[in-house]
């Protein structure tokens, strides 16, 4: 799996989108907890959920749905009819007569054909592929429990010398914090594994490994070789990490994903900044790359009053579909910003853009990644997995992330 280029999105920080900070709402002195471009996946059969590409290695984590079936069959389908023919005569060919046969990998080629195909719809960075490793690693993370690695995100960026794996944001209280990984480092090694010119599904077997077990990771920094050893232990992602500001009673938040558990998190914090005496919060989203739909709803309930709209959704028909903040939720009106970057996505996009839209809190940043879909995933007959974007999702201003 790679991510793509960030898209220019139109929910841009409030630079940009005529959005002021209030004059009484003064930001502390703080370092918050970084911002870690965390997938998070779909919780139940048939749930839709969004999300970025890019991969939290528990040894390997992101964003995944539990299945939905999809019927399937021998029987082609009446739209590939045309085109069947030519399929399986390009098959034949190289399966009978490339030169050298022990480079065809059956498997590889079917992957290849049905990555192409769902390439071909332009959902870049959204719509994707899994491998059936990839699926049940992503699957695993649905509960966020506790996994054992090293507790980094890593992220596929383009560079002059063709695609790399950087670190992406390391987990608070991993062993890749403690050992010093920084956001940024490309890796080049993992133990004695060279790994420059590897795409990222090769990382997780790599890195992956018993607990207590170490494992080398050389990276390139500033242009300097450096490397990192680091036993492997159990991880836990935090959801909602928090920092109370006694003197200016100003509550910080960060939540790292859309995760079972998000927005239960995230209330009890905001009631601990109420009992504190809080009157300004800064809720932090850089680095979320989104997960569960109704996570985000949830959390939206808790900054907006009851019947303002989240989001919309468009169907292949074009209609327009409204979903609206439910009667849950502490719906708190208190002054706030919203910090978010270029790996803010989906889910994040969809918070951030309701409560801008509705209440013109400011949005401090960077532009944000720029996905507007909505995901499903579609489970093939191995374990292999496609998340189709079933939806167009637009904010409540109605006006489109993609140009």
């Amino acid at each position: 799996m790679s991510e793509s280029d960030p898209l220019s999105s139109a929910i841009p920080p409030s630079s940009s989108a005529g959005g002021t900070q209030p004059s009484h709402f003064t930001l502390p002195d703080f370092s918050p907890v970084p911002a870690s471009p965390s997938p998070h996946p779909a919780e139940n059969a048939g749930q839709v959920f969004v999300t970025t590409l890019m991969v939290l290695l528990a040894f390997t984590a992101g964003w995944l749905g539990n299945s939905v079936l999809n019927g399937g069959g021998s029987n082609v389908p009446a739209s590939a009819k045309p085109y069947d023919q030519v399929i399986w005569q390009a098959w034949q060919a190289v399966d009978q007569n490339y030169w050298d046969p022990t480079a065809v990998d059956h498997q590889k080629m079917t992957y290849a054909m049905i990555n192409a195909m769902v390439d071909s719809l332009g959902d870049t960075g959204h719509t994707r592929f899994q491998t059936p490793v990839d699926a049940k690693a992503l699957n695993e993370a649905l509960s966020n429990a506790s996994f054992v690695g090293i507790g980094v995100y890593l992220q596929t960026i383009q560079t002059a010398q063709g695609a790399k794996v950087i670190i992406g944001a390391t987990l608070p209280d991993s062993p890749a914090a403690h050992a010093g990984l920084l956001p940024g480092d490309i890796i080049t090694k993992i133990d004695s594994t060279d790994v420059s010119a590897k795409s990222i599904d090769a990382f997780s077997p790599l890195i992956k490994g018993p607990e207590g077990k170490s494992v080398a990771l050389t990276v390139i920094r500033n242009g300097n070789t450096l490397v990192f050893t680091m036993a492997r232990a159990k991880v836990v992602t935090p959801l909602a990490p928090s920092t109370y500001f006694d003197q200016s009673h100003i509550g910080y938040v960060q939540i790292t994903g859309f995760d079972t558990g998000t927005a239960d998190q995230l209330t009890s914090k905001l009631k601990t900044f109420q009992s504190e005496g809080a009157t300004a919060l800064i809720l932090d989203l850089r680095g979320n790359g989104g997960g569960l739909l109704d996570e985000a709803v949830k959390v939206a309930s808790d900054f907006l009053p009851s019947g303002d709209i989240v989001y919309y959704t468009k169907d292949r028909s074009k209609t327009l579909t409204p979903y609206k903040v439910g009667s849950d939720g502490l719906h708190l009106a208190l002054p706030m910003v919203i910090l978010v970057d270029g790996n803010s996505a989906s889910a994040s996009e969809i918070l951030s853009g309701a409560l801008h839209d509705n209440r013109n809190i400011p949005l401090i940043g960077q532009p944000t990644y720029g996905t507007d879909t909505i995901l499903v995933p579609y489970s093939l007959s191995d374990g292999s997995s496609v998340l189709l974007g079933v939806n167009q999702w637009l904010p409540p201003n109605k006006v489109n992330l993609q140009p």
